[in-house]
């Protein structure tokens, strides 16, 4: 914990200018219908500027502008989280509440959002045990948002 607590303080500047892309990421459910099987590791993950940019199983592209994010969460608050969103959400399928019930000791990671319609939203993604701390700390940077729940 200090660890990424001492990364945050050290890097933010070196994060928010460079383009980063992280590959081992899951798409658990959430708002965004896409087509993927929840146990692969399917969706890719770029940071670039101010803008995250996912896509889904190399099918679906959705963008999201840092400004547009209102939280991220950590662990099984992230379940929570995104789980509340996708409630309050009018495209909520019973595909996109499937991977919210799966109870596991993965690395989780919930963001968030306000779509451009004004309608919340909300992505549920497991990350690999190698890159959660990083991409928690990219969003971090990039959003100016607290981790709930943090590691």
């Amino acid at each position: 914990m200090l660890g990424l607590a001492l990364v945050l303080v050290l890097q933010p500047v070196r994060l928010a200018a460079a383009d980063q892309v992280w590959r081992k990421l899951r798409y658990q459910g959430g708002t965004i219908e896409a087509k993927v099987n929840p146990f692969d590791w399917n969706t890719t993950l770029r940071a670039s500027g101010n803008q995250l940019e996912l896509t889904f199983a190399g099918q679906k592209t959705v963008r999201i502008e840092a400004s547009q994010i209102t939280a991220l969460s950590y662990g099984q608050k992230a379940y929570r989280r995104v789980g509340d969103m996708t409630a309050l959400s009018f495209l909520v399928t019973p595909l996109a509440l499937f991977g919210m019930l799966h109870k596991s000791k993965d690395h989780l990671i919930g963001i968030q959002y306000k779509a451009a319609d004004g309608s919340p939203g909300g992505i549920l993604l497991t990350v690999n045990k190698d890159e959660y701390a990083e991409l928690l700390v990219r969003l971090s940077a990039m959003t100016g948002k607290p981790i709930e729940n943090g590691p």
